[in-house]
């Protein structure tokens, strides 16, 4: 009769055993305390931290599209066609682009915010770009900065990569700086998101920070493909990035862009109190606020003037280029337009820049070295949403002589045209700041109606 054999475990095997099932306890308990940090990490009693609520949407199977984390940076990216990434704040609509190892979350604007020369030909820290984001010490400088609400206690200074690319086959992010509060794209913010096939194509043309060994600043064009702008004298749209801090405490919203995420609220009692980009309804018509300042606050058309039934077309002057209201579109603009504001009285009186611009001088801020006086203008280069409108003067002089105008044209693009030429008209204008708002939340399906001041009330 046969006898069995007795298996003999070895203490080793033992051994083995164990430490394989304590490396697989360490492993998966690790796991835990990872999306356990992720979902409530930073959480305190009845509030969320905006990072927290971004970090549960993490792409965990697919690493081509939705938030992707880079195990070896712990830089949380978008990429792809994704639309949870939305934020809105200071009146505008911005894309989460990425999550840096601090936690700090980089943010693009969805829309070209304006329209100006780059001036990257003397490098990216001293162009006009630069200047017209960044609040600094230099005269007209932080356009965009000055313009958001509480960007001293939610900003953060912005990565962005400083590396010179002349082989798009090449591109890398292996030197970045955080030198400003707000910068633009990079080739590799663009590439690391997916390109044209990303959230990043909005269909529009756009300038990007990353520049070229000679200077040369590389942009997106319309259908999201990537050219170089080696002429200094073209002026091309912007989309600004800003850095908001890891403590930034979510509001309310999804993500989505019906319910983006909301980071700032505030009352609006007064025109005041808006942010750029809200829209105001006057009588039938409603307006863009592009410019905030003290006691007043700068108005543009969303559309063109009509003449009844259609567009207003008029010439700009018979004689100078320079804007001022007694041009012919001045004359227009500050007579019959004026006097058909029932606001009319709560008009100021302003400057409008009227100067003009050489081949050796492209910043924008040189074209404040003119200016008249009007109670009503439009729009000229760097001013918040310019191109907006197209077909439209502005008040631009041109290089070429005295007889020319610019212009945006159906492309949204600056166009040097004759004086005499006829084209629709944006009007802009400025108004007391303390005017009421009596109702309405700022957007085009429910603007800002606007009431009367408290002098007015005590009058009645």
């Amino acid at each position: 009769m046969a006898t069995r054999k007795v298996l003999k475990i070895t203490p080793v095997l033992v051994a083995l055993n164990i430490l394989v099932l304590l490396i697989i306890v360490v492993f998966y308990t690790a796991r835990l305390i990872k999306y356990y940090k992720i979902e409530n990490g930073h959480k305190k009693e009845d509030t969320t931290i905006l990072v927290d609520e971004i970090k549960k949407h993490q792409s965990m199977l697919d690493e081509t599209k939705g938030l992707v984390l880079d195990d070896k940076t712990g830089i949380y990216t978008y990429k792809g066609e994704v639309n949870d990434n939305y934020l809105f704040y200071s009146g505008m609509m911005y894309r989460i682009v990425s999550v840096d190892k601090n936690e700090n979350i980089k943010l693009v604007s969805e829309d070209n915010v304006t329209l100006i020369y780059p001036g990257f030909n003397n490098g990216y820290e001293k162009s006009y770009v630069t200047k017209w984001l960044n609040s600094s010490d230099e005269k007209n400088s932080g356009i965009y900065e000055n313009n958001l609400m509480n960007a001293g206690g939610i900003l953060e200074n912005s990565q962005y990569c400083e590396d010179a690319i002349d082989d798009l086959s090449k591109i890398e992010c292996n030197n970045s700086t955080d030198k400003y509060k707000i910068t633009l794209l990079s080739l590799y913010d663009y590439k690391m998101a997916g390109g044209k096939t990303s959230y990043l194509n909005n269909n529009t043309l756009f300038n990007l920070g990353s520049l070229n060994s000679m200077n040369a600043n590389y942009y997106v064009t319309e259908d999201g493909e990537i050219s170089l702008n080696q002429r200094s004298s073209r002026a091309i749209s912007i989309r600004p990035v800003i850095t908001i801090n890891s403590g930034t405490e979510l509001i309310s919203g999804t993500g989505k862009k019906s319910d983006p995420y909301i980071i700032e609220k505030h009352d609006v009692d007064t025109l005041g109190d808006t942010y750029v980009n809200s829209i105001v309804k006057i009588d039938n018509n409603t307006y863009k606020v592009v410019e905030l300042g003290e006691d007043k606050v700068k108005l543009a058309g969303t559309d063109v003037l009509k003449d009844g039934e259609s567009n207003l077309l008029i010439a700009f002057s018979n004689k100078i280029s320079a804007y001022q209201d007694n041009t012919i579109v001045g004359k227009y603009l500050n007579g019959t337009f004026l006097d058909s504001l029932s606001v009319k009285d709560s008009v100021v009186s302003s400057d409008w820049y009227n100067g003009t611009l050489t081949l050796a001088d492209l910043d924008y801020s040189s074209i404040r070295n003119s200016k008249s006086t009007a109670k009503v203008g439009m729009l000229t280069i760097g001013d918040m949403y310019v191109n907006e409108v197209s077909n439209v003067f502005t008040t631009l002089r041109g290089m070429e002589a005295s007889n020319i105008i610019n212009v945006i044209n159906e492309s949204g693009n600056l166009y040097a045209d004759q004086i005499s030429s006829k084209y629709n008209v944006r009007a802009a204008f400025y108004l007391k700041s303390d005017l009421k708002i009596k109702s309405g939340s700022g957007t085009m399906d429910s603007p800002y109606e606007l009431g009367v001041n408290d002098e007015k009330e005590k009058e009645e």
